[in-house]
Protein backbone atom coordinates (compact mmCIF):
# COMPACT_ATOMS: atom_id res chain seq x y z
CA UNK A 1 0.00 0.00 0.00
CA UNK A 2 2.84 2.02 0.46
CA UNK A 3 4.88 1.40 -2.81
CA UNK A 4 1.57 2.28 -4.53
CA UNK A 5 1.01 5.53 -2.14
CA UNK A 6 4.26 6.70 -3.28
CA UNK A 7 4.05 5.37 -6.76
CA UNK A 8 0.62 7.78 -6.77
CA UNK A 9 2.54 10.96 -5.84
CA UNK A 10 5.44 10.70 -7.91
CA UNK A 11 3.10 10.40 -11.11
CA UNK A 12 1.02 13.20 -10.07
CA UNK A 13 4.38 14.88 -9.69
CA UNK A 14 5.37 14.16 -13.32
CA UNK A 15 2.12 15.07 -14.81
CA UNK A 16 2.26 18.75 -13.49
CA UNK A 17 5.43 19.48 -14.93
CA UNK A 18 6.16 22.05 -17.34
CA UNK A 19 6.55 21.24 -20.92
CA UNK A 20 9.37 23.52 -21.39
CA UNK A 21 11.21 20.75 -19.16
CA UNK A 22 9.47 17.38 -18.75
CA UNK A 23 10.59 15.54 -15.67
CA UNK A 24 11.47 11.57 -15.67
CA UNK A 25 11.93 9.33 -12.90
CA UNK A 26 15.09 7.81 -11.40
CA UNK A 27 15.01 5.14 -8.27
CA UNK A 28 18.35 4.99 -5.33
CA UNK A 29 20.66 2.83 -6.66
CA UNK A 30 19.61 3.40 -10.43
CA UNK A 31 21.90 3.96 -13.45
CA UNK A 32 20.27 6.04 -16.48
CA UNK A 33 21.94 6.21 -19.98
CA UNK A 34 21.00 9.85 -21.61
CA UNK A 35 21.62 11.56 -24.94
CA UNK A 36 21.28 15.14 -24.98
CA UNK A 37 20.40 16.61 -28.68
CA UNK A 38 19.59 19.86 -30.17
CA UNK A 39 15.84 19.46 -29.25
CA UNK A 40 16.11 19.04 -25.41
CA UNK A 41 15.08 21.64 -23.15
CA UNK A 42 17.86 24.70 -22.48
CA UNK A 43 18.83 26.88 -19.46
CA UNK A 44 19.04 30.43 -20.13
CA UNK A 45 22.57 30.35 -21.22
CA UNK A 46 21.70 27.79 -23.90
CA UNK A 47 22.75 24.81 -22.21
CA UNK A 48 20.90 21.79 -22.56
CA UNK A 49 19.52 19.75 -19.73
CA UNK A 50 17.30 17.52 -18.11
CA UNK A 51 15.67 16.91 -14.53
CA UNK A 52 14.75 13.72 -12.50
CA UNK A 53 12.52 13.40 -9.53
CA UNK A 54 13.65 10.88 -6.70
CA UNK A 55 11.63 9.56 -3.70
CA UNK A 56 13.76 9.91 -0.84
CA UNK A 57 13.87 8.18 2.39
CA UNK A 58 14.03 10.17 5.76
CA UNK A 59 17.49 10.71 7.53
CA UNK A 60 19.26 9.03 4.42
CA UNK A 61 22.43 10.81 2.16
CA UNK A 62 22.30 10.31 -1.38
CA UNK A 63 25.15 10.62 -4.37
CA UNK A 64 24.59 11.17 -7.67
CA UNK A 65 27.19 11.38 -10.30
CA UNK A 66 26.90 12.88 -14.22
CA UNK A 67 29.61 11.18 -16.62
CA UNK A 68 29.80 12.03 -19.83
CA UNK A 69 33.01 11.39 -22.24
CA UNK A 70 31.14 13.58 -25.20
CA UNK A 71 30.78 17.19 -23.15
CA UNK A 72 31.73 19.05 -19.75
CA UNK A 73 28.82 18.00 -17.20
CA UNK A 74 27.24 20.33 -15.05
CA UNK A 75 25.00 18.93 -12.19
CA UNK A 76 22.23 20.22 -9.30
CA UNK A 77 20.02 19.00 -6.90
CA UNK A 78 17.59 20.14 -3.95
CA UNK A 79 14.61 19.30 -2.04
CA UNK A 80 10.86 18.99 -3.89
CA UNK A 81 9.98 18.86 -7.78
CA UNK A 82 10.46 22.11 -8.98
CA UNK A 83 13.48 21.86 -11.58
CA UNK A 84 14.31 25.72 -10.83
CA UNK A 85 14.64 25.17 -7.41
CA UNK A 86 18.12 23.92 -6.35
CA UNK A 87 20.39 23.76 -3.50
CA UNK A 88 23.48 21.88 -4.32
CA UNK A 89 25.69 22.21 -7.56
CA UNK A 90 28.72 20.70 -8.51
CA UNK A 91 31.13 21.01 -11.78
CA UNK A 92 33.70 19.04 -11.70
CA UNK A 93 33.16 16.87 -8.51
CA UNK A 94 36.15 15.04 -6.23
CA UNK A 95 39.08 14.96 -8.62
CA UNK A 96 36.11 13.93 -11.02
CA UNK A 97 37.69 15.43 -14.47
CA UNK A 98 35.40 16.85 -16.86
CA UNK A 99 32.55 14.71 -14.84
CA UNK A 100 30.15 15.95 -11.69
CA UNK A 101 29.13 14.65 -8.02
CA UNK A 102 26.93 16.52 -5.71
CA UNK A 103 26.00 14.53 -2.47
CA UNK A 104 22.48 15.68 -0.50
CA UNK A 105 21.07 14.36 3.12
CA UNK A 106 17.07 14.12 2.83
CA UNK A 107 14.41 14.81 5.17
CA UNK A 108 12.19 12.85 3.12
CA UNK A 109 9.98 13.41 0.25
CA UNK A 110 10.98 14.49 -3.17
CA UNK A 111 14.11 15.49 -4.71
CA UNK A 112 14.76 17.19 -7.82
CA UNK A 113 18.03 16.75 -9.79
CA UNK A 114 19.01 18.24 -12.78
CA UNK A 115 21.71 16.94 -15.34
CA UNK A 116 23.14 19.88 -17.47
CA UNK A 117 26.13 20.65 -19.89
CA UNK A 118 28.02 23.15 -18.85
CA UNK A 119 28.19 25.31 -21.90
CA UNK A 120 25.87 26.34 -24.68
CA UNK A 121 24.70 23.65 -26.82
CA UNK A 122 26.99 21.04 -26.25
CA UNK A 123 25.09 17.39 -27.50
CA UNK A 124 26.18 14.19 -26.41
CA UNK A 125 26.09 10.60 -24.25
CA UNK A 126 25.52 10.69 -20.42
CA UNK A 127 25.04 8.53 -17.89
CA UNK A 128 23.40 9.71 -14.38
CA UNK A 129 23.77 7.44 -11.53
CA UNK A 130 22.14 7.71 -7.84
CA UNK A 131 23.75 5.51 -4.82
CA UNK A 132 21.07 3.78 -2.79
CA UNK A 133 20.60 5.81 0.29
CA UNK A 134 22.92 5.75 3.25
CA UNK A 135 21.15 5.59 6.31
CA UNK A 136 22.71 8.61 8.52
CA UNK A 137 22.29 9.14 12.42
CA UNK A 138 23.03 12.57 13.53
CA UNK A 139 25.41 13.06 16.40
CA UNK A 140 23.18 15.20 19.26
CA UNK A 141 27.25 15.76 20.91
CA UNK A 142 28.19 19.11 22.26
CA UNK A 143 31.73 19.96 22.49
CA UNK A 144 33.18 22.25 24.54
CA UNK A 145 34.74 25.39 24.23
CA UNK A 146 36.49 28.24 26.05
CA UNK A 147 37.15 32.09 26.03
CA UNK A 148 40.60 32.28 24.48
CA UNK A 149 40.32 28.84 22.60
CA UNK A 150 40.73 27.81 19.07
CA UNK A 151 39.00 24.84 17.70
CA UNK A 152 39.29 22.22 14.81
CA UNK A 153 36.09 20.47 13.11
CA UNK A 154 34.76 18.95 10.01
CA UNK A 155 31.03 19.47 9.07
CA UNK A 156 29.83 16.32 7.36
CA UNK A 157 26.24 14.24 6.94
CA UNK A 158 26.98 12.52 10.33
CA UNK A 159 26.65 16.02 12.41
CA UNK A 160 23.15 17.69 13.16
CA UNK A 161 21.36 19.15 10.22
CA UNK A 162 19.47 22.85 10.70
CA UNK A 163 15.87 22.98 8.73
CA UNK A 164 17.39 24.31 5.54
CA UNK A 165 19.44 21.32 5.37
CA UNK A 166 22.83 22.38 6.23
CA UNK A 167 25.08 20.69 8.72
CA UNK A 168 26.34 21.83 12.25
CA UNK A 169 28.07 21.22 15.02
CA UNK A 170 27.33 23.12 18.07
CA UNK A 171 29.90 23.91 20.97
CA UNK A 172 28.88 25.17 24.91
CA UNK A 173 31.07 27.88 25.66
CA UNK A 174 31.16 29.35 29.78
CA UNK A 175 31.25 32.71 30.81
CA UNK A 176 32.34 33.87 34.32
CA UNK A 177 32.97 36.90 33.97
CA UNK A 178 30.56 39.48 32.17
CA UNK A 179 31.93 41.01 29.10
CA UNK A 180 32.63 41.31 25.34
CA UNK A 181 33.62 38.14 23.24
CA UNK A 182 34.17 37.75 19.83
CA UNK A 183 33.39 34.33 18.07
CA UNK A 184 34.83 33.53 14.47
CA UNK A 185 34.35 30.73 12.32
CA UNK A 186 36.72 30.36 9.19
CA UNK A 187 36.70 27.74 6.41
CA UNK A 188 38.50 27.28 3.32
CA UNK A 189 35.75 24.74 2.00
CA UNK A 190 32.57 26.16 2.53
CA UNK A 191 31.14 29.39 3.10
CA UNK A 192 30.45 29.99 7.04
CA UNK A 193 27.29 30.71 9.14
CA UNK A 194 27.55 31.32 13.22
CA UNK A 195 24.57 31.39 15.37
CA UNK A 196 25.10 32.45 18.96
CA UNK A 197 22.20 30.72 21.39
CA UNK A 198 21.10 30.97 25.76
CA UNK A 199 21.58 27.44 27.10
CA UNK A 200 24.20 24.47 26.50
CA UNK A 201 22.00 22.75 23.12
CA UNK A 202 22.08 25.26 20.00
CA UNK A 203 17.95 25.45 20.18
CA UNK A 204 15.31 27.93 20.68
CA UNK A 205 15.62 31.90 19.47
CA UNK A 206 19.10 32.72 19.07
CA UNK A 207 21.04 35.76 20.63
CA UNK A 208 22.97 36.63 17.13
CA UNK A 209 23.65 34.93 13.88
CA UNK A 210 26.12 36.18 11.31
CA UNK A 211 27.39 35.00 7.68
CA UNK A 212 30.58 37.17 6.30
CA UNK A 213 31.27 39.65 8.97
CA UNK A 214 34.44 37.89 9.15
CA UNK A 215 35.59 39.39 5.60
CA UNK A 216 35.46 37.17 2.23
CA UNK A 217 33.36 33.21 3.38
CA UNK A 218 34.24 33.93 7.45
CA UNK A 219 31.51 34.73 10.01
CA UNK A 220 31.85 36.33 13.28
CA UNK A 221 29.63 37.35 16.07
CA UNK A 222 30.95 39.93 18.60
CA UNK A 223 28.26 40.04 21.89
CA UNK A 224 28.69 40.98 25.24
CA UNK A 225 27.80 38.54 27.48
CA UNK A 226 26.35 37.91 30.98
CA UNK A 227 27.88 35.15 33.07
CA UNK A 228 26.03 32.12 32.52
CA UNK A 229 26.30 28.82 29.89
CA UNK A 230 25.69 29.95 26.05
CA UNK A 231 25.86 27.76 22.54
CA UNK A 232 27.61 28.03 18.94
CA UNK A 233 26.17 26.57 16.46
CA UNK A 234 29.66 26.11 13.55
CA UNK A 235 27.46 25.95 10.25
CA UNK A 236 27.50 25.92 6.85
CA UNK A 237 25.52 28.52 4.54
CA UNK A 238 24.49 26.23 1.92
CA UNK A 239 22.56 23.23 2.70
CA UNK A 240 24.29 19.47 2.64
CA UNK A 241 27.97 21.34 2.34
CA UNK A 242 30.86 19.57 4.26
CA UNK A 243 34.78 20.20 5.10
CA UNK A 244 36.86 21.32 7.46
CA UNK A 245 36.60 24.58 9.53
CA UNK A 246 38.35 26.05 12.83
CA UNK A 247 36.07 28.08 15.36
CA UNK A 248 37.77 30.39 17.86
CA UNK A 249 36.46 32.55 21.00
CA UNK A 250 38.42 35.85 21.98
CA UNK A 251 38.09 38.44 24.74
CA UNK A 252 37.55 41.45 23.40
CA UNK A 253 37.40 43.39 27.02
Amino acid sequence: MRTLLMTTVLASTLAVAGAASAQSSIRPGQTIQGNFTAKDARMGDGSHYRCYVIQTNPDEAYTVTLSSSDFDTFLSAGAGADCDDTSVSNDDGPDMGTNSQVRFASSGGLWIIKANTLSEGETGRYELRVSAGERIRPTTQVLPIAVGESRSGRLEFSDRRADDGSFYDCYALTIARAGSVAVRLDSGDFDAYLGLYEGPQCDGDSLATDDDSGGGTSAQIVQTLRPGTYSIRANTLGASEEGDYTLSVTSRR
